[in-house]
């Protein structure tokens, strides 16, 4: 899709935009382990942290791209 709103994607959409950006900071993700702690990564393939709460792994994830507040 062209106005880039990610609301406006369907998944097939987005994930086909994140693998034409790879390299890029397109997506990131913020994934449960069975520990309690959560695997935070990018889609540019240059960072990936354990953090150890949900709320952590999103700041940590907002900081890496630069639009934490």
């Amino acid at each position: 899709m062209s106005d880039d709103n990610v609301l406006y994607d369907s998944p097939t959409e987005f994930l086909h935009e994140v693998a034409e950006k790879s390299g890029h900071c397109v997506a990131q993700s913020v994934i449960p382990l069975e520990d309690g702690s959560y695997v935070c990564a990018c889609s540019c393939d240059r960072w990936e942290v354990v953090a150890p709460s949900r709320q952590e792994g999103l700041r940590l994830a907002r900081a890496h791209t630069g639009s934490a507040p």
